[in-house]
Parts: C-alpha cells; sequence; structure tokens
C-alpha cells in the first residue's frame, strides 16, 4: 500500500493549484471534493492565495458583437493578452457590459436589456445564474420614456453573499388623464445570491439623479456613483454610497476644485479616488489633470490632491473618456484619437494599448476563483 500524505499538506498543496486543475481534481476522490467546493477554503484560503500573488487580469468586453461571444483578459501589469474567455450563455443582446466583478464573479447585463435581465457568471469554472427580474412600473404608467436604471454588484463579506443593488427612477411631463403631470419617483431593490431574490428597499425621498454607468468605486462594503444631488437652485455633483450591510444611501461631498471639469470616481490603493479632467481645454500646449484621494473614509476632510497630471495633447492626445483605474497605479482612458491609453500616476509615462481597432468597452479587474462551485445554482450550460 502506498503512504497517505497528511491532509493538512494535501491541502498545502491543493491552496498552490490554479482553479482548472482544482476542478479536475475533485474527482479524486471525495475527500478532495468536499475540500475543493468548501465555502472557507474557495472564499479564504485559495482565492486569497493567489490573489496575493498577483495572479490579476483586466478583463475587456468589446463594445460591439464578436463572433462567439468573447471577452479577453489581459496582464494586469504588461497588459499583453492572456486567454481569450467564451460566454457560455445565449444572451438576448450580444452588447454585454459587465457590471462589476468581485472574487472572480462577474455581474454582467446587455445593452437592449439593460439591469433586467442578468448574469452571475464565473469564467474559471463556467458556471452561470441567469436573473431574470423586469422592471415593475410602481405608478401604473405605460410611458416609459423617462426612466433610468442604474447597476451595482458587490460582495458582502459579513453575510458571505454576493449582492445587486438596482435603483430605477424616472421623471419628466407624462400624461395622466390628459394633463401633463412631472413625475419623479425611484424605486430601490437589492438582490442576494444566497436567497435568490429581490427585496425592496424603502427610501422616503430620493434626491438624486445618475450621471452615468461607467463612473463607480465598491469598497468598505459600499457602492458609489458619481450623482447629483437636486438642490433648491442647482444641481450639485456628490458620491453617492450605499452599504450592503445596513442597506442605507449617504452623501459624500467632493473636495473644492474649479468649474468646468469632468469627475470619475475609483479606488486607489483601497481609497476612495476622484479623477478630474477638462471637457474642453482652452490651452493647446496642455492639459491639466487631477487625481483626489480621500485618505479616511466618509471623512470629507480628508479629501488630498495627489497628483497633477499634465497631459501635452500634442504627443499625447487628450483625455476624452476614462475608463478605469488599475491595481497597479495606472489609469486607462480613451484619448482624442480614440486610442485606449494607460498613464502610470508614480512613474509618469504613458503608453498606447494597441486596442482601438478591437472596440473594446469597459474594463474590470479580475481575478480566478472558484466561487460558484460550492452549490449554488448553475444556468443550463454549465461547461
Amino acid at each position: 500500500m502506498m503512504p497517505t500524505l497528511p491532509f493538512n499538506l494535501i491541502t498545502t498543496i491543493l491552496l498552490m493549484l490554479p482553479v482548472k486543475t482544482l476542478v479536475k481534481f475533485q474527482g479524486v476522490c471525495r475527500a478532495w471534493r468536499d475540500l475543493i467546493r468548501d465555502p472557507i477554503f474557495i472564499k479564504t484560503d485559495h482565492f486569497q492565495n493567489w490573489a496575493s500573488k498577483g495572479n490579476n487580469y483586466l478583463l475587456c468586453v468589446p463594445l460591439e458583437p464578436t463572433p462567439g461571444r468573447v471577452f479577453r483578459l489581459l496582464s494586469d501589469k504588461t497588459f499583453e493578452r492572456a486567454l481569450d474567455i467564451q460566454i457560455p450563455f445565449e444572451p438576448v443582446s450580444m452588447s454585454l457590459i459587465v457590471i462589476g466583478s468581485c472574487n472572480g464573479l462577474l455581474c454582467i447585463t446587455d445593452l437592449d436589456n439593460y439591469g433586467t435581465i442578468i448574469y452571475l457568471y464565473n469564467p474559471s469554472i463556467r458556471k452561470y445564474r441567469t436573473i431574470n427580474s423586469p422592471i415593475v412600473d410602481i405608478f401604473g404608467i405605460s410611458n416609459r420614456r423617462y426612466i433610468n436604471i442604474a447597476l451595482e454588484f458587490a460582495y458582502h463579506d459579513q453575510a458571505n453573499d454576493y449582492k445587486i443593488v438596482r435603483i430605477v427612477s424616472r421623471g419628466g411631463d407624462v400624461d395622466v388623464d390628459g394633463d401633463k403631470v412631472n413625475v419623479s419617483f425611484s424605486k430601490i431593490e437589492v438582490y442576494s445570491m444566497i436567497t435568490n431574490s429581490w427585496k425592496d428597499i424603502d427610501v422616503d425621498y430620493f434626491p438624486w439623479s445618475m450621471l452615468g454607468i461607467r463612473s463607480k468605486a465598491s469598497l468598505n462594503e459600499s457602492v458609489h456613483w458619481m450623482v447629483k444631488h437636486r438642490d433648491v437652485n442647482e444641481d450639485v455633483p456628490v458620491i453617492l454610497a450605499f452599504h450592503f450591510g445596513n442597506e442605507a444611501f449617504q452623501q459624500i461631498s467632493l473636495p473644492n476644485y474649479e468649474d468646468d471639469l469632468m469627475e470619475y470616481i475609483g479606488t486607489i490603493k483601497g481609497n476612495l479616488s476622484l479623477f478630474l479632467f477638462h471637457v474642453l481645454y482652452e490651452d493647446p500646449l496642455e492639459e491639466q489633470c487631477y487625481l483626489w484621494v480621500m485618505k479616511e473614509y466618509g471623512v470629507v476632510g480628508s479629501w488630498t490632491k495627489m497628483y497633477a497630471v499634465n497631459i501635452n495633447p500634442n504627443i499625447n492626445p487628450r483625455v476624452v473618456t476614462l475608463l478605469m483605474f488599475t491595481t497597479n497605479e495606472e489609469i486607462i482612458f480613451e484619448n482624442g484619437e480614440e486610442d485606449v491609453v494607460s498613464y502610470h500616476l508614480g512613474r509618469k509615462t504613458i503608453r498606447s494599448l494597441g486596442l482601438e481597432e478591437q472596440g473594446y468597452f469597459n474594463f474590470v479587474n479580475y481575478t480566478e476563483s472558484l466561487v460558484l462551485l460550492e452549490g449554488y445554482y448553475y444556468g443550463p450550460q454549465e461547461g
């Protein structure tokens, strides 16, 4: 009989193996299968071990439909192509948007059914769940011209649950019994992956309007959007946070800066960050951009201007659309020549990523994991 290794040594060895290998090793024996599918092994041991090694990627999602519904993984250090990922489900629309990425799990929707058909998908193990959730018009008005949907996805550590918050808002003049009536309302819902259900969040007053789907950040078990607070005389730009623990909103004021700047929020080294750039520039020689970092979360007085970024439009055309912050202190943006460009904040170096002809729409940070392996409901194709 061959000698048997101590189980703790087997566990140590398994922690060093990639996700695809572990999926295959489930068939070795029941003890290995139970260990590999154990939530603590998945969440705490294996994922954190691999994340600490820096095995991270940027997930690039094409704006235009692609044959085979392929996403691409790039190295988050070199930006070189690492792997193509095929989507195993059949979306209604071929134009997919990744709302967020948490612990190797992607939250995906599409342009035609934004926020009403949602997929939770782990590319490493090709497991997914489909969430089919139509928007309910609580006012019974059939004209949906003014509806806006904001989505965000995050992991709630205390509950060991993955959650989605959906904000449906509408405002404008609609016809009600022959009269023009200004209707403004918001419906807030939270989805739990554990219960596979939505629940309503009661909010007496919602004075914020969303500014778009790109500028958002996730930290401190909260998700954040750039919004406008509807004041009596003007709309004031602020950051709106939603905490998945107490399921409440918090408004965070911005630092003082000059007017007529575009704002983009994200995270740099685990801190809430704000990047500012000009929509139009007057000086043809230089565009001044700024990065502010909130040193103490939620404390407005801790906003600190960390970087002033000078971009010479004659050499590197200006920032037009900021796409993301990377974990390596880089910003990725589209410039005036529709190139996708990376700028390193510390080294002050800039380079083109050569993706302009591939039509990439959005980027998210991605790390491989075993999440969804431990017995959640999957879609019909398990791969």
